[in-house]
């Protein structure tokens, strides 16, 4: 098995476009975060960009860069070694890793058995895709965030943060991201009941596949449905721009999103895994 790392993206994006666009719901992380990185006017100068090949024939696609977890979707069982091997060949340390757990937890395992690290922290969640979409009846109504809301939702994204991430430290700025949010054009729902009571954000569809979240309401405006009414607004502002795949994960430990994203008409696809390491990540050689 060959490892060959990118220096360019448009070569990358030339190399494995075929493999992430012939199955977008399984590679939703990477489609969207390849898709954002490609308007880009310059790459994250620390970007890795890694393809895999038998002989010829590509078999494999990953990428990573800051805090953002190793991407493993397009990594089948059987190019694991041969890219853990790369990495510790070339000085690299990986902080996180996330994928569907067919591939995931095997990651996982071959990377603490070569690295001798511990698995820090384990996050399983479970993405759903959107049948028929139900709107609940709730009080209130949607709008959609502008740059004047940056406060509002930067604080949202921080407790967001805190509640469903434990506040990691290493991952993105909330603020910045509910910046990017905004102006890279995503939907960013807002449902109001007299005042914002909730948010949900759909990424603008990519081969006809949107993903949305976060989702989330602040505590004090929690059990009247206001989740169920933005997220039901996002996928319908995600399907009117032309997506047939609207997507979301939910944390398996949250029985209440599991059960709310069903009744508006979201379905499980598979299981997916992120799993943090101790220690950092470190992609300069």
């Amino acid at each position: 098995m060959r490892v060959v790392r990118h220096t360019n993206l448009h070569d990358f994006w030339s190399a494995v476009e075929h493999l992430y666009s012939a199955d977008p719901i399984r590679h939703t992380v990477a489609m969207t975060v390849l898709t954002r990185l490609r308007a880009l006017p310059e790459l994250p100068a620390d970007i890795m960009l890694l393809t895999t090949y038998d002989g010829d024939a590509l078999t494999g696609a990953s990428f990573q860069f800051g805090p953002w977890p190793l991407a493993l979707s397009g990594l089948p069982t059987n190019t694991h070694d041969a890219v853990i091997a790369h990495l510790l060949d070339h000085g690299h340390t990986i902080r996180r890793a996330q994928g569907p757990r067919d591939v995931a937890d095997h990651f996982t395992d071959r990377w603490t058995n070569a690295t001798g690290t511990t698995v820090e922290r384990l996050r399983s969640e479970r993405l759903f895709r959107l049948g028929d979409l139900v709107h609940p009846t709730v009080e209130g109504q949607i709008r959609f965030g502008t740059i004047d809301d940056l406060e509002l939702l930067g604080r949202w994204c921080t407790g967001f943060s805190d509640e469903a991430l434990d506040g990691d430290d290493g991952l993105p700025d909330p603020v910045e991201f509910a910046r990017d949010a905004v102006v890279g054009g995503r939907g960013v729902a807002i449902w109001t009941d007299g005042v914002p009571v909730a948010m949900a954000m759909a990424t603008k569809p990519v081969r006809g596949m949107s993903r949305i979240g976060p989702v989330y309401t602040p505590k004090e405006h929690r059990g009247h449905g206001y989740a169920s009414a933005v997220t039901a607004a996002a996928a319908r502002w995600a399907r009117e721009r032309g997506a047939d795949d609207v997507l979301l994960f939910a944390d398996l430990d949250n029985p209440v999103a599991n059960s709310i994203y069903q009744r508006i008409g979201f379905r499980p696809v598979f299981e997916a895994v992120e799993a943090t390491f101790a220690g950092r990540n470190t992609l300069e050689p």
